[in-house]
């Protein structure tokens, strides 16, 4: 990881997206990659072949003791102290209200736990957990930015990456990790992502991410192998019905109104947040995430006004034509209960002009297998 003049800082991939030629932003703290040629084009290589991620950018905690899954069960909504070794599970840490302090996934190694949190969030998910630590005997350790994460997603994935492991990984099952070696260098190979598409997501030493990324574009190129951006990664994320922290769940946006409930074990024992969002599913009055499909060819961004009838009922928080749909545009709003159902007719007000939109049920988009 390198630091430019600005304080926005450089993956250990940087030269590599520099030298494929992409359009670099500023996101997460980092200078990443939003395209290399177009979002279409890597959106259809994720969906029919494969692409390949830098998500470096994220942050990468590891904790170590005996009492992690114990200790993390009191400040996160999901079940921790249950994941068998080598399993991952995506989790949210809340706050005291309820809303969601970040989303995240635990990933249990031998005699260590990962912990990847959002870029954005990375500073205060580190002061957010050492703040909580007491004297729990939990041992935190920093490698943001150090350590490296590459992601190769798309139905050919598999057999992309199988020739360069020593691990099974067709025999690795979705949401579970392993440690062995690509191209000979260390890696956690995990079979996750955040794209609809069958998957797996390298954890290497920052030192090794350069030869594993140019390696595995040169070796399967041929085979349709993409390198993919911020871009296409949004609208594959939309698609798939996956929440984006800042958009779909923020500190006011609790994991039951994201339609994350799934993820919340109100059965638990205490946790931080419990008591908000028992009482607020209990209440089940709250406004919410639900999927719409614009009826025409104008697109929904984050923020425009969403209407039932003539009163306002939300906004929209994510919008984007969705190419696997047709090239709908298609949208996530935050509306008020009754205006969720699947079937309601509502409007979105784009520059001074109401759009009609149907809603449908998430996800948009499912893998056929």
């Amino acid at each position: 990881m390198t630091t430019t003049s600005n304080d926005v800082k450089r993956t250990a991939l940087y030269d590599e997206h520099v030298r494929l030629g992409a359009r670099m932003i500023p996101f997460g703290g980092f200078e990443m990659p939003v395209q290399y040629t177009s979002i279409l084009r890597e959106h259809d290589a994720v969906r029919h072949r494969a692409g390949l991620f830098d998500l470096s950018h994220m942050g990468q905690f590891i904790l170590q003791g005996e009492n992690v899954g114990a200790w993390a069960d009191k400040l996160t909504v999901n079940n921790v102290a249950t994941i068998k070794p080598l399993q991952a599970r995506y989790n949210i840490f809340t706050n005291a209200e309820g809303g969601a302090h970040d989303d995240v996934i635990f990933y249990r190694l031998e005699g260590r736990w990962l912990l990847v949190v959002n870029a954005s969030n990375a500073p205060k998910m580190w002061e957010h957990i050492n703040a909580h630590l007491g004297d729990s005997g939990v041992k935190l350790t920093n490698l943001h930015g150090s350590n490296a994460l590459i992601a190769l997603q798309g139905p050919k994935s598999l057999e992309m990456l199988a020739p360069h492991t020593d691990v099974d990984i067709a025999s690795l099952k979705y949401y579970f990790c392993a440690e062995g070696s690509v191209y000979g260098k260390h890696a956690v190979i995990a079979r996750t992502g955040y794209t609809g598409e069958d998957g797996f997501e390298l954890f290497v030493d920052g030192t090794d991410a350069a030869e594993i990324w140019s390696k595995l574009l040169a070796d399967n190129r041929a085979a349709g192998l993409e390198p993919v951006g911020l871009g296409a990664r949004d609208v594959l994320r939309l698609e798939a019905g996956m929440p984006l922290y800042g958009h779909e769940m923020t500190e006011t946006i609790t994991p039951i109104q994201a339609g994350m409930n799934w993820a919340v074990k109100l059965t638990k024992p205490e946790f931080l947040g419990k008591r908000a969002l028992q009482a607020q599913s209990e209440g089940d009055t709250f406004a919410r995430i639900a999927g719409i499909v614009m009826a025409g060819r104008t697109p929904a961004r984050a923020g425009y006004k969403v209407f039932l009838g003539d009163r306002e009922v939300g906004e929209v928080r994510s919008g984007s034509t969705a190419p696997s749909l047709q090239n709908q545009n298609v949208a996530t709003v935050l509306v008020e209960k009754e205006a969720a159902t699947p079937g309601t007719l509502l409007a979105v007000e784009i520059r001074g002009t109401r759009h009609d939109a149907t809603v449908v049920s998430l996800p948009f988009y499912k893998r056929s297998s």
